[in-house]
């Protein structure tokens, strides 16, 4: 399916209708986190992928998990 097979109504909702559009502003620099690309975040990548794991940071998509990765640390849940 490609963009112009999709319907777009004539009308906008109504209640978007009443208020003008107002994108967000762009989130500055400072707050956007980096994708990981340390050594440590690698190893423990590797051994998590070969264990076949899965962190509780992956499931809830921490945007730290470089950070807790690449000292060795990975948070798993049992039983739970």
């Amino acid at each position: 399916m490609s963009p112009k097979d999709l319907k777009i109504p004539a009308q906008r909702h109504p209640e978007k209708a009443r208020r003008p559009d107002n994108p967000q502003p762009k989130k500055p620099d400072w707050i956007r986190v980096k994708a990981p690309t340390s050594d440590g975040y690698k190893q423990t990548r590797d051994i998590m992928r070969e264990h076949k794991l899965v962190t509780v940071c992956e499931e809830a998509g921490c945007p730290n998990v470089g950070e807790c990765w690449s000292q060795g640390h990975a948070t798993m849940m049992i039983m739970g």
